[in-house]
């Protein structure tokens, strides 16, 4: 059904039948929305949007952003910014190419697809997720600690084998069928229409601490137990650099022409640091390698990476929110904000970055250096001294 698939109500494009599928009409709805603010006030069609922001949120959302808003900036979880895109998700409603027609009447051309993300416009911003899932991990003294874990590398969570072929662009099947356990050792990987010789799960990269398996009952505490955690895309994007960031796992990304939540807007809003200096990228052609690639990386650089990611990870979750005591739990307003680094988190990153966006069109004159104050608001006195006087890729360790 229309928008939330469920309901019949409501619907967009009735006079035309259009398709009701739900990110079709997501699109639509976007749609709609433009055209009234564009009737209601005279602020779109001075700037052709650029001053106007959208959230485009589901699995591959700017991929369906239909042409009306395309000039206005985009906040979304997926980054996937390739020139001419291609649809990843195995849900037929979510293919964004699924119905050319309508691709074609509403969104671009079908037969070179217009970018989904468009760097410099658009920002990635982290998904929402509840303190019960982040907040012990902002607390716990082992999430702090530098140096390598006992475990290597890990991931946990759907390796596709119910899925049809090319669910995470086949990134999370293919690296459990080279780095799985050995008790694990199949001629073929599963999928949902039977088992792919192709991918033969043969672990024949496999070596003491890597963990590369399905959903795990003990997650957090696998996190806190690896020193690097792999983050692949899903049906579009994953939470995975998030999961691993809050435990003081230093992300690995795998996962082309994709920038990550709030990647750039560190830099932009002049805390001098970015993904280069608390996360690993590895190209998806090197997946094999990628064992190789973590233990070759020295010591000093694992450390490096471990301390910036300490001091981003607060920016990815969201504390300055609404939320009443519950079962005299510790996740009041109040006490979110004093978790992890005090009054630092993804809604002072956003409010910062959106600032810094409007600065860059001319929206916002004035303002002294407010690269250093952003550094007070973000680091404090001391941390903004550091940074001033630090190399920019290693000011870190000498906080």
């Amino acid at each position: 059904g229309p928008i939330v698939k469920f309901a019949g109500e409501p619907y967009y494009g009735r006079e035309t039948s259009e398709t009701k599928r739900r990110s079709h009409q997501g699109a639509l709805l976007m749609r709609e929305a433009v055209r009234y603010v564009q009737s209601s006030s005279p602020h779109w069609n001075a700037s052709g949007g650029r001053d106007h922001v959208f959230m485009m949120l589901h699995d591959e959302g700017p991929c369906f952003c239909p042409r009306e808003a395309r000039g206005a900036m985009l906040l979304t979880h997926y980054g996937y910014y390739a020139a001419v895109p291609q649809p990843w998700g195995t849900f037929f409603d979510d293919n964004f190419l699924a119905v050319p027609d309508f691709y074609g009447k509403w969104i671009g051309d079908p037969s070179r697809p217009s970018p989904c993300f468009v760097r410099g416009k658009d920002l990635v911003i982290p998904p929402w997720k509840t303190p019960s899932f982040w907040a012990k991990a902002l607390r716990e003294p082992a999430a702090s600690k530098l140096g390598r874990r006992a475990g290597i590398v890990f991931f946990a969570g759907e390796l596709g084998f119910r899925r049809l072929k090319g669910y995470s662009r086949d990134l999370r099947q293919r690296a459990h069928a080279l780095f799985c356990n050995p008790s694990e050792r199949a001629p073929c990987t599963k999928f949902v229409g039977g088992c792919r010789t192709d991918l033969p799960q043969n672990c024949s990269l496999w070596r003491e601490g890597v963990t590369i398996t399905s959903h795990s009952g003990r997650y957090h505490d696998e996190l806190l137990r690896h020193t690097f955690c792999l983050a692949f895309p899903g049906d579009g994007w994953s939470s995975r650099v998030l999961d691993g960031i809050i435990h003081g796992c230093v992300p690995v990304i795998v996962e082309d022409e994709s920038s990550m939540f709030f990647e750039g807007a560190f830099a932009l809003v002049g805390l001098g640091i970015d993904y280069p200096d608390f996360s690993v990228r590895l190209p998806e052609a090197r997946l094999h390698e990628l064992v190789d690639v973590l233990v070759a990386i020295p010591e000093h650089e694992v450390r490096r990476l471990q301390a910036n990611a300490l001091l981003v990870r607060d920016y990815f979750v969201y504390k300055d929110m609404y939320n009443p005591p519950h079962r005299g739990g510790r996740h009041t307003r109040a006490d979110l904000l004093a978790t992890g680094r005090p009054g630092q988190d993804a809604f002072l990153l956003l409010a910062l970055a959106l600032e810094a966006r409007a600065r860059a069109i001319g929206k916002l004159g004035g303002g002294g250096d407010w690269h250093a104050r952003n550094k007070l608001l973000l680091l404090g006195s001391a941390g903004a001294n550091a940074a001033n006087t630090s190399s920019e890729r290693g000011f870190l360790l000498s906080l």
